[in-house]
């Protein structure tokens, strides 16, 4: 009888703990802990992806991890096994149903219903890429400097990019660097002599596969469910692409900059405006869809609150993906929010390279978002980088951001000539 007793007690504790910001059925939907999220690319094609799922205040959150970046959404909204998370910074977000505590299936979102990706998420998987039951006591090793073609056999498509691998036993880490920006965090493994990476950092979704033979790597590169292309490369520590510093450059007939766009506030801005005047100013061109712009806009906010004060002015020209300016100043803003960016956001227009390059006709092309022009205190622009090598690259990141502090440093120690 007191055990009886004792049970009947102990289900009314357990029914009565837990606060009032979500029912005791939706706190016990998800085991919280390691998962395996699997974007379903094609009926052959999986693109996993790793995250961890933990509760803070009583609310879930989602990590997902590729190599050293780890990205967290909080807003995650869960009704009558119906979960939905949208990223904290690009227009995407995943529609799931909870099908029991350890398996969500649904599909991600992006930028409005018609693309879509299917997926299916388990509880504690924490390898990425499932290993072979049967492995060869290969001593494969890819570390090193890869020199890469991409759709070499296609004049219109193919370019050239820079392999950086490192690999621990068959776990793999790098990414490729091309002459417009980076494929960012790349994590993966290598089976016997196969190479399965991926990443999915909240706006793109990569998946390489590739196989080594007689010190060939050659594969297939997955972007989402729109686009594939072969690869193929070759160990080579040498290579290098052309300078970022030279693809982008003022046409005959212009010396200076010029452009006026409104600001979130609607109001027009020019770099003539007295503000900027006598002033070193970087003009980032830019999209908050675009994740290279993203890590530039990391580096670039940084830049700016030590070197404000010296003289420093940052104007990033953003070029949505909608025309409307309402959307376009809500995307701008998030992005100004999330990385605490205190310098000037104007909305420059739909990101198309075509009419970016028309609203600065002063410039050959918009080769890459992103684009920084470097404009020392008299106005003259002395450097225009294409594209930027984020903290993925490893030391080619390191290295950027060593040259540029000191450039900056240089150019806003140089006095102004007064005409």
């Amino acid at each position: 009888m007191k055990k009886l007793v004792y049970f009947f007690l102990l289900i009314i504790v357990v029914a009565c703990s837990g606060d009032n910001s979500q029912s005791t059925t939706e706190k016990s939907l998800l085991v919280e802990g390691d998962w395996l999220l699997k974007f379903q690319l094609s009926e052959t094609n999986i693109a996993p992806i790793n995250f961890i799922l933990t509760k803070s205040d009583s609310r879930y959150e989602v990590t997902f991890s590729n190599a050293d970046e780890k990205i967290t959404a909080k807003e995650i909204t869960i009704s009558d096994k119906k979960i939905t998370i949208k990223d904290p910074l690009f227009n995407t977000w995943f529609e799931g149903v909870i099908i029991n505590p350890t398996k969500i299936e649904g599909s991600w979102f992006k930028n409005g219903q018609e693309y879509k990706i299917p997926f299916t998420a388990d509880y504690g998987v924490n390898t990425r890429f499932e290993k072979p039951k049967k492995m060869s006591n290969s001593n494969v090793n890819i570390s090193g400097k890869w020199e890469v073609d991409f759709s070499k056999d296609n004049t219109e498509n193919h370019y050239k990019a820079i392999g950086q691998f490192q690999q621990v036993d068959d776990y793999v880490t790098g990414t490729f660097i091309t002459e417009t920006g980076d494929y960012r965090y790349l994590e993966g493994n290598m089976y016997n002599n196969n190479l399965y990476l991926s990443c999915f950092d909240g706006s793109h979704l990569f998946l390489f596969k590739g196989t080594l033979i007689d010190g060939r790597l050659s594969g297939i590169f997955y972007s989402g469910t729109h686009w594939e292309e072969p690869w193929v490369a070759i160990r080579n520590h040498k290579f290098e692409l052309s300078n970022p510093d030279s693809l982008t450059y003022l046409k005959e007939g212009f010396d200076k900059l010029a452009f006026t766009f409104p600001n979130t506030n609607g109001d027009s801005i020019s770099l003539t405006d007295e503000k900027y005047k006598d002033k070193v100013v970087i003009v980032n061109i830019m999209g908050p869809w675009c994740p290279n712009c993203k890590d530039e806009t990391a580096y670039l906010s940084k830049l700016y609150e030590n070197n404000h004060e010296q003289g420093l002015e940052i104007i990033a020209l953003s070029f949505d993906k909608s025309e409307e300016f309402e959307i376009a100043k809500e995307n701008i803003l998030k992005v100004q929010s999330h990385f605490n960016a205190n310098y000037d956001f104007l909305i420059a227009g739909k990101a198309n390279k075509i009419a970016a390059a028309e609203s600065l006709p002063m410039l050959n092309h918009i080769m890459s978002y992103p684009t920084s022009i470097f404009i020392d205190r008299n106005g003259q622009i002395q450097k225009i980088r294409t594209g930027f090598y984020g903290p993925g690259t490893g030391s080619y990141y390191t290295r950027y951001v060593e040259e540029t502090n000191d450039f900056v440093a240089r150019l806003l120690a140089e006095e102004v000539i007064k005409k």
